[in-house]
This record gives C-alpha cells, sequence and structure tokens, in this order.
C-alpha cells in the first residue's frame, strides 16, 4: 500500500477552535480543495507516514446541532477517525459530546471496524483559565471508553501537527495493522 485517503470528522461545539483548525492548520496547506457545503466544512491536506502517501479529509461538523442533527450520521458515515474538540476553558464543551459518541459507535458497530476516536482539548495557550480539569476528563474518558486525549493549541500551533499525526496513526494502526509496524 503506497497511498490511503482517510476521512476525519472533527466535532465541536461553538467556539472551540473548527475554523482556526481548517484555516490556520488544514487549507493553508491545500487552499484549492477547502469547500463549504451546508452542516459541515471540509479542507483535504496531505502527509507522509510509514512510507504511505496519505490524503486526510477533514469534515467539521457543524456545531448547529438541531438545523443539522438529521446528516451527522451521513457525515460519520465512511469515517476511518473522529477528534472530539473541546475547550479547557468552558465547562459545557465536554456536554455535547455523549450522543454524538453514541452515533460513532453505533456506526463502528454496522462497519465491524471500530472507528478511533481523539479526545483533544484546545485553548492550551489559556491554561490559567482552564475550566475543565484533567480529573473531568478522565472521568469523561472512562464513561465513554475514549483511550486517547492530548491537548493542543489551535492559537500557538502547540501539539496541533502532534494530533494530526497521532489521529492518523490510530486509524491506520486499526485499518492496516498489516502494514503498520
Amino acid at each position: 500500500m503506497n497511498e490511503a485517503s482517510l476521512k476525519i470528522c472533527l466535532i465541536a461545539g461553538k467556539k472551540v477552535g473548527k475554523k482556526t483548525f481548517l484555516r490556520n492548520h488544514v487549507h493553508l496547506f491545500f487552499h484549492e480543495d477547502y469547500m463549504m457545503m451546508v452542516g459541515v466544512e471540509f479542507a483535504t491536506r496531505k502527509v507522509d507516514m510509514y512510507g504511505i502517501k496519505i490524503s486526510l479529509s477533514f469534515w467539521v461538523i457543524s456545531d448547529e446541532e438541531n438545523r443539522f442533527k438529521y446528516l451527522y450520521r451521513s457525515f460519520i458515515a465512511g469515517s476511518c477517525g473522529v477528534i472530539l474538540l473541546y475547550d479547557i476553558t468552558n465547562q459545557d464543551s465536554l456536554t455535547i459530546f455523549p450522543n454524538r459518541i453514541q452515533m460513532i459507535n453505533d456506526y463502528s458497530d454496522e462497519n465491524e471496524i471500530p472507528i478511533p476516536i481523539l479526545l483533544v482539548g484546545n485553548k492550551l495557550d489559556l491554561d490559567a483559565h482552564r475550566e475543565v480539569s484533567k480529573e473531568q476528563v478522565e472521568r469523561f474518558m472512562e464513561q465513554h471508553d475514549i483511550f486517547s486525549l492530548m491537548e493542543i493549541s489551535l492559537k500557538t500551533g502547540e501539539n496541533v501537527e502532534h494530533m494530526i499525526t497521532e489521529i492518523t496513526r490510530m486509524i491506520l494502526t486499526k485499518r492496516y495493522p498489516n502494514v503498520i509496524k
């Protein structure tokens, strides 16, 4: 396998950093691949990993839950991985995830390949204003069987490349275990 295309959904609430992620960390590199449509925006970024040329399609799902709720399932369909992005300075930013996690798990069960989920806390540059404790996040992860967590700053870029590498590694390990050594 020399090439792969991977669809990754990024799910986040309002004012968590979805547009900053696309603008500063994805389509900055491949602006011509940026598209917007009702309820979702997506952009493509190419990376090389394990000797594989990978096209990552990031689908950023709208936070207008009531308006686009009926579309979530179709946006999640075909996803290889999901990033759940919350704001460490906003206590309520984790509350949107439980029903979305259930949709992801339901879709995984239908397709027999579990969709890797990476929980990511944004706004690490504002750590002094943290409202979401690390203990809260650990409890959340236990309750929802999520095993991967990291914190980033989309503003400064801290750990963003690591996040992209980590979700890609998680997907490749799940989908192509014989290729990744």
